[in-house]
């Protein structure tokens, strides 16, 4: 089969691989999307170091296409598929936070992920039927909306509060669309005039450009400090403007891994008992309520279909910000 396989030494090649084989309790799911996430970027960049050539991807959804021993999942059922492979076997994936257990086993990073034709999976558990969803828009609500469907959960809101959400991506998007079906107010933040416009779309109230004193129009934005900010980018600037915007209480929810840093400590800047905590993907379990509510109609997803054969010049795109929504690999 075809696979785009990323060589720690030698970069990202699209080559013929063997097709997996599947043992008992396995599912083999022939690739319907993947989508393409920043998290690659950082991979391919040696953040998340690899010690051995993967296969990367891990926002996948398609069609079982084999299983094995003792699996209860008919062939031809269309599933996504969660990608924060646990080991099954600790406190930690028992209580289901499967993401939490050991992130050098996720999809994608400490096992091969969906940039090919068929994936391996390694249990049944992982595989969550779409009834009726579209594979290729499924496929990013597997990272980029349960990510931020987490995110807003750990923020700890209630109706009527007042959240930030830094960032209008792939996951952006998906926050604000949370965040308006929750009841919340919401402030959408980002350098991009067409993104922020896109949030007003997707139901943001207010939103800010990050052309001038930040802090300061978020907070004219919102009508003075927020409840909460949800930082899908994590540069420096970002959590500081994110630190800057809080009221009394607040929490800063950090998603966005882009390598920022914070001083935590009493700054009468800051607003006074703020919280500041991150967020690991999500569970299985929240992914099935981020899928009914797409199966509702309640999720709208932005998806640019790519070749397989495209996806190194997709990642140039994706890091120059030239992507509007999801750019999802279609084998």
């Amino acid at each position: 089969m075809h696979a785009a396989r990323f060589y720690p030494n030698d970069g990202l090649r699209i080559e013929d691989v063997p097709k997996p084989e599947v043992g008992p309790g396995e599912v083999l799911v022939a690739v319907g999307a993947c989508g393409v996430c920043h998290s690659d970027l950082h991979v391919m960049d040696g953040d998340l170091p690899l010690v051995e050539p993967r296969t990367l991807g891990h926002e996948v959804a398609g069609t079982v296409a084999e299983t094995g021993d003792g699996v209860a999942l008919d062939v031809g059922t269309d599933v996504a598929v969660f990608g924060g492979w646990g080991c099954r076997d600790c406190p930690v994936c028992a209580r289901g936070d499967d993401q939490l257990c050991n992130l050098t086993n996720w999809l994608g990073i400490g096992n091969d992920g969906g940039y090919a034709e068929y994936l391996r999976v390694p249990t049944v558990e992982y595989c969550i039927p779409l009834e009726g969803l579209d594979p290729i828009e499924a496929a990013p609500l597997t990272d980029a909306a349960l990510t931020a469907h987490r995110s807003l959960r750990k923020a700890d809101l209630e109706l009527g509060d007042s959240v930030a959400i830094l960032g209008i991506g792939g996951l952006g998007e998906f926050g604000v669309q949370l965040a308006r079906l929750s009841g919340y107010r919401t402030v959408a933040v980002d350098r991009e005039p067409s993104k922020l416009d896109r949030a007003e779309t997707l139901g943001a109230d207010a939103t800010v450009e990050t052309s001038g004193s930040v802090p300061r129009e978020i907070r004219s934005a919102a009508g003075g400090e927020v409840d909460a900010v949800v930082d899908f980018v994590g540069v420096d600037e970002t959590l500081q403007w994110g630190s800057n915007v809080l009221g009394p209480d607040g929490r800063l929810v950090l998603a966005g891994i882009g390598g920022g840093a914070i001083d935590f400590s009493w700054n009468p800047l800051v607003g006074s008992e703020v919280t500041y905590r991150t967020v690991q993907w999500g569970t299985p379990e929240e992914l099935r309520s981020v899928l009914s509510l797409a199966r509702q109609g309640r999720l709208e997803t932005t998806v640019e279909e790519v070749a397989l054969e495209d996806l190194p010049e997709t990642f140039e795109r994706l890091e120059s910000g030239d992507i509007e929504g999801r750019a999802v690999v279609v084998p």
